[in-house]
């Protein structure tokens, strides 16, 4: 096997030691000064963000890449999507339980502490129940049947598994109201940015929907690309709701949970532009703190924080060459994902075993980028009616008829109808949709 299919070192000054010990760390640094600093509180200490950006992301600025412990072994979590899409950042903020920490933007003053832990987020007590079952428990069935014992274990098993303690007060009830609007786009990514754009543009009332602390999506972590796509196409005119999740679809009405309440939203068109959830790598230890997808890593680079050790890329495409191009100088190393056999660390990523031939050998790495085909999200238009198919690289995707047409009344593009990401390919995709859409919709 040649030095490029094993993974040399794509940039850098020096190429990483490879079939090392495994030393190396998975640490991350923020090297430049902050241009509006706020501060919060993780477990008591104090920690510098910039104002606005996800709390998780602060963190690991300030290099605190476990955040989390799994609900039942209590295994070392950290954050891997930056997208809702994992539970590696939850934590206790300002006294709710189960924060998605890379969807809550700091403002100053939060007090985040560590949930479902016993002793630090860092040493919690009950991973020692991950090294004596190694292989996993079904605490369902263990001493299972035995009078006594049988409600003891169950006792215990729920009493040291779960996701957090309850609110520290009663969440007041909030408000519901209804909205109508001539289009619904939801996912503010960039399909659901060209679309809501062009339909605003030509006259349509429209209201885009996403989850996120600002609209981009996953130009979030390809921040030149998403300037242009603002600039090329601007939201004047469109009603953006941000921080809000698209619940459900029930006879052509839109429920949103949004922060003030839930919004039910009556569209003469609705457009599912849910992007995918992040490929992983079906190898042992691929939840380790320090392994991210590679579009999650990108963001992460963006915002000038860096790992101290070399990045390993695992895969190819857009993403990939995004990470590459964000670590500038910085060392990184290439791997097919069919050549990665396992992850190795205890309290984050220190090691990729990857196969050299007839043998393998381990890679000292210092974060994991994962450049895997993602999965779509299909499953909002799936309720809305749409009709899914299998492609066992990628799950199941919409499937869309000419224009993205659905149905009547709604419409899908992007990469929950299968398509990878690609900015160039979705863009015209989107604009093609966009074009059926406004052609499908009369003047009020």
């Amino acid at each position: 096997m040649n030095d490029a299919a094993f993974g040399a070192a794509t940039s850098g000054p020096d190429h990483p030691r490879v079939g090392g010990s495994g030393s190396v760390p998975a640490m991350f640094r923020r090297p430049r000064a902050l241009r509006d600093p706020v501060t919060f509180t993780l477990d008591g200490e104090t920690i510098s963000a910039e104002r606005g950006e996800p709390i998780a992301l602060a963190l690991l600025g300030d290099d605190k890449t476990i955040l989390a412990r799994s609900p039942k072994l209590h295994r070392p979590r950290g954050p891997s999507c930056l997208r809702g899409g994992c539970d590696g950042c939850l934590a206790r903020v300002d006294g709710v339980p189960n924060v998605m920490t890379c969807q809550k933007p700091a403002q100053g003053g939060e007090v985040v502490v560590s949930q479902n832990v016993i002793g630090s987020r860092k040493a919690d007590l009950m991973r020692v129940t991950d090294w004596f079952f190694a292989q996993g428990i079904d605490h369902h069935h263990l001493m299972a049947g035995i009078p006594g014992l049988s409600d003891v274990m169950q006792t215990f098993a729920r009493k040291v598994a779960g996701l957090g303690r309850l609110p520290s007060e009663v969440l007041a009830v909030k408000p519901a109201r209804r909205i109508e609007f001539d289009v619904a786009v939801v996912g503010a990514g960039l399909a659901g940015i060209v679309i809501a754009s062009r339909a605003a543009a030509a006259g349509f009332t429209v209201v885009l929907v996403d989850d996120g602390i600002t609209i981009g999506g996953s130009l979030l972590a390809a921040p030149t690309h998403l300037a242009e796509t603002l600039a090329a196409y601007p939201m004047d005119g469109v009603e953006i709701h941000t921080t809000s999740v698209a619940a459900g679809y029930f006879f052509g009405d839109l429920l949103v949970a949004a922060p003030a309440g839930a919004i039910v939203v009556r569209a003469r068109a609705t457009v599912f532009t849910t992007g995918a959830h992040d490929g992983v790598l079906a190898v042992p230890n691929n939840d380790l703190p320090g392994i991210f997808s590679a579009r999650a890593l990108a963001r992460v680079l963006h915002a000038g924080i860096m790992p101290d050790g070399p990045v390993a890329i695992v895969g190819d495409g857009f993403w990939a060459d995004e990470v590459v191009s964000a670590l500038a100088e910085h060392a990184s190393l290439r791997f097919a994902a069919a050549d990665v056999i396992a992850a190795h660390g205890t309290a984050g990523v220190k090691t990729l075993e990857v196969r050299d031939g007839k043998t393998t050998r381990k890679a000292d790495v210092g974060a994991v980028a994962l450049a895997l085909r993602g999965a779509p999200t299909f499953e909002l238009a799936e309720q809305a009616g749409a009709t899914t198919r299998f492609d066992p690289a990628g799950g199941y995707a919409v499937v869309t008829g000419e224009g993205g047409r659905l149905g009547e009344t709604t419409w899908a593009a992007g990469e929950c109808t299968g398509t990878p990401f690609n900015p160039w390919v979705i863009r015209a995709e989107a604009e093609t949709v966009a074009e059926s859409l406004l052609s499908a919709l009369s003047p009020r």
